[in-house]
């Protein structure tokens, strides 16, 4: 099968514009989303929506387009390619369209990420959105539920080894931490994965849901309100181990790691940060389990 018989380029544009990407990126898909790279690519925009093969198939676009796509825009046009066959797969699933449009909203998202970052639209997340395409990853509410196993190489609380089916949660940058979004959040993840476990879950349904993110940091906690957003996603967690070397947090919360001197101070939490950092204080990463 190539890719020009389950999409066209007018298939894939009218994607891109229904996910809200930019307008100057849809232009650009004009022109890189052509019948030759989709059919020169079809095996692996097929790879991309299956889970077992799908971190392969990134890894083989990414050698491929090495130093050629600078931008990303020639993946995104594949990614997109990809995301049509994955909605046929939502709908054979039967799980609602408006879920589809959620979970593939990271693409629009990414893009303007990337853009308050480096001042360009660029797509630079291939590594992680093929979690998407490979119906692993949903946006479920506010949040994100990636099943799973459980690694060899990360922390696991007790109880959970290697190998074993769990839920990871991820925060997204626009996710809204408020008292209704992440009860409801967890509550539709409990439904989907009830109704459609049997079909997504080859390795059985999920043990735990786990969480690894800055915004679970112990060191935090000193430096936050007990109202803030972080604050009530960190109370649904049992945190059981953390890393006090990890600098994810200067990505999201500062755009990227910075002199202690030039970090931006526009929110009371960037402030603070900065002023705990030149303290010689650290904020690193937590892991936790949820409760």
């Amino acid at each position: 099968m190539n890719a020009s018989s389950f999409v066209s380029p007018p298939q894939l544009l009218a994607l891109a514009r229904e996910l809200e990407l930019p307008s100057c990126v849809c232009e650009q898909l004009v022109q890189t989303a052509v019948p030759a790279l989709l059919d020169a690519c079809a095996a692996q925009c097929m790879a991309l929506t299956a889970p077992d093969t799908a971190f392969s198939a990134w890894k083989n676009l990414e050698a491929q387009f090495s130093g050629r796509d600078p931008d990303g825009m020639q993946i995104l046009a594949l990614y997109l390619a990809a995301a049509c066959r994955t909605r046929e797969k939502y709908r054979m699933m039967c799980i609602p369209d408006e879920i589809f449009r959620d979970t593939m909203g990271c693409f629009s998202r990414f893009l303007r990420e990337a853009k308050a970052r480096s001042g360009r639209f660029i797509f630079d997340r291939a590594f992680w959105a093929w979690r998407h395409l490979a119906c692993r990853l949903f946006r479920l509410g506010t949040l994100e539920f990636e099943y799973r196993a459980a690694g060899a190489d990360e922390p696991l609380p007790s109880g959970i080894g290697p190998g074993t089916p769990v839920l990871s949660v991820h925060i997204p940058s626009d996710a809204r931490l408020s008292d209704d979004a992440l009860p409801g959040s967890y509550g539709q993840a409990d439904e989907f994965f009830a109704l459609h476990g049997p079909a997504l879950c080859k390795s059985g349904m999920p043990r735990a849901v786990l969480c690894g993110t800055w915004l679970l940091s112990p060191a935090l906690r000193a430096l936050l309100s007990p109202d803030s957003g972080i604050s009530r996603f960190g109370r649904d967690y049992n945190i059981y181990a953390a890393d006090t070397d990890s600098e994810s947090f200067y990505l999201w919360l500062f755009g990227g790691k910075k002199p202690l001197a030039l970090l931006p101070r526009q929110t009371s939490l960037q402030r603070a940060v900065a002023a705990h950092l030149e303290q010689g204080g650290y904020i690193g990463s937590g892991y936790g389990i949820k409760k």
